[in-house]
């Protein structure tokens, strides 16, 4: 039946008018809230996410599932803090798998707590350096088969929208209780931290966006990764510097286990160093200290600090370009510079503002450079990253004169040649104008083997001491033609 529009009845237009403004006033503006568990349906499932992933057995190979199978689980990470990119995690009573995707905003559809379930025919299993996921399809990339994540039309015939409730509770374990079979899933650990160079630390490079490890450890010393990406919304916040709890998903690249939080909810870490295991050097005390004063206290053999002080400097030092003993951190403020030595090997980074304690610590010369020796890793933390320390324009014949003063501390020399060698390794001699200097390059170090440059150059350069005038260079930076 066909309606004909009548325009010979002006009064249509009005009745019209009328149905919509009564029809209007009894809409609700107030909508009612949506009910437990939101939209979703539950369908029958004939296997698990373990049995799913025995079906891939050789990595780096794509596996294409043929028959009609059907897994259910509820996703325990999504992406909405950015730690993880279209993918999703999802876990049943006898494991987990991630599941990859070709579109982001997953969260909008599959939040945390959501179950999902999944027609696996068609979909394809494999895996990222060990760990096992389940894709859209594969496509040839000059020759080498690529993986894809589940298109948009694979979602609509593939995945079904389950009911949203609480995701599971994490299972508590220890750091010696890590396995294959928890992969993937929620898991939590219990009086752990940081171990110190990573406390105090941003979770990733939010600048540069690179994914970053850090180490968890136990009072046992056993470690555990945590990676987080730098797209995350907390990768520029700070790990916290005490002992606590720790919740996230468990991961594994090769033979290395990871762990990924969802978000900072997920970290029950206290800020207090005084927690850590054995209350191991308590928070960073003491009198602030110019370094000029601490090194007044060599008057020509070992001597021991005073009780209540400490020292705050930036590393003028690249522990990353290796041309030092991965113990010792050149640091330097406004008074003067000093090599602090440290029981193990440290990771304080070219740029790093750190606090030092060193009550009772002893001051010492090792061929003749001045040394805070035997620092405990716990008695150092770093306060703030990316600093910069303007080094002191000099001629050869000045730093000569001032060595011991301006020892462990920048300085640029202009119209500098560098002579002695083929490459920076070894021994070097830095010459200008005024006189000569000695520069010792480590074999060891990343720049050792490059070929010395030809004609003069503008050199920064760390004062130091090996029983005799000497200067070290960082990096390749150092040298500036």
């Amino acid at each position: 039946m066909f309606f004909q529009k009548n325009k010979n009845y002006p009064g249509g237009f009005a009745f019209a008018l009328l149905l919509a403004a009564s029809f209007i006033a009894c809409v609700k503006t107030d909508f009612d809230e949506p009910p437990v568990g939101g939209d979703g349906q539950d369908i029958p499932t004939n296997t698990t996410i373990r049995d799913l992933k025995k079906r891939h057995v050789t990595s780096g190979t794509y596996d294409k599932i043929t028959e009609d199978l059907v897994i259910g689980g509820i996703v325990v990470m999504d992406d909405r803090s950015g730690n993880f990119y279209k993918t999703l995690v999802i876990q049943d009573s006898t494991g987990g798998i991630e599941v990859k995707f070709n579109d982001g905003y997953l969260y909008n559809r599959y939040p945390v707590g959501r179950k999902i379930y999944i027609r696996c025919k068609d979909l394809i299993l494999t895996d990222y350096n060990g760990l096992p996921q389940l894709t859209g399809s594969t496509i040839q990339e000059n020759g080498v088969p690529t993986d894809v994540g589940i298109t948009e039309v694979q979602e609509r015939e593939k995945i079904v929208k389950g009911f949203l409730g609480a995701p599971p509770a994490p299972k508590v374990i220890g750091l010696n209780q890590l396995s294959n079979d928890l992969v993937s899933t929620l898991v939590q650990m219990d009086a752990v931290q940081f171990v110190i160079c990573d406390a105090g630390r941003t979770y990733a490079d939010a600048v540069t966006k690179f994914s970053v490890n850090r180490t968890l450890e136990d009072c046992n010393g056993r470690e555990l990764l945590l990676r987080t990406s730098g797209y995350a919304d907390f990768a520029a916040e700070k790990t916290p510097v005490g002992n606590g709890t720790i919740v996230g998903v468990l991961s594994k690249f090769g033979s290395d286990y990871q762990l990924y939080i969802r978000d900072l909810t997920d970290v029950s870490i206290s800020n207090d160093q005084g927690d850590r295991c054995g209350g191991s050097g308590g928070p960073i005390t003491g009198v602030l200290t110019n370094i000029s004063e601490i090194r007044t206290y060599f008057t020509g053999s070992p001597a021991t600090l005073p009780t209540d002080l400490k020292i705050k400097g930036i590393v003028i030092s690249d522990r990353l370009n290796e041309n030092l003993n991965n113990r010792n951190v050149y640091v330097q403020d406004a008074s003067g510079g000093i090599v602090v030595r440290f029981v193990a090997p440290h990771c304080y980074d070219l740029g790093d503002e750190i606090e030092v304690t060193v009550s009772g610590q002893e001051v010492s010369e090792f061929n003749g450079l001045r040394q805070v020796n035997n620092v405990p890793l716990e008695y150092a933390m770093v306060v703030s990253s990316g600093n910069s320390v303007t080094p002191r324009e000099a001629t050869i014949a000045e730093i000569n004169a001032n060595y011991n003063n301006w020892e462990s501390t920048l300085v640029q020399i202009k119209g500098a040649t560098i002579s002695g060698g083929v490459t920076y390794s070894g021994n070097r001699t830095v010459t200008d104008a005024t006189g000569s200097i000695a520069m010792f390059t480590q074999s060891g170090a990343s720049f050792a083997g490059v070929p010395l440059p030809s004609g003069a150059v503008t050199l920064t350069a760390i004062v130091s001491d090996f029983n005799g005038k000497q200067i070290i260079l960082r990096n390749l930076s150092d040298v500036q033609q």
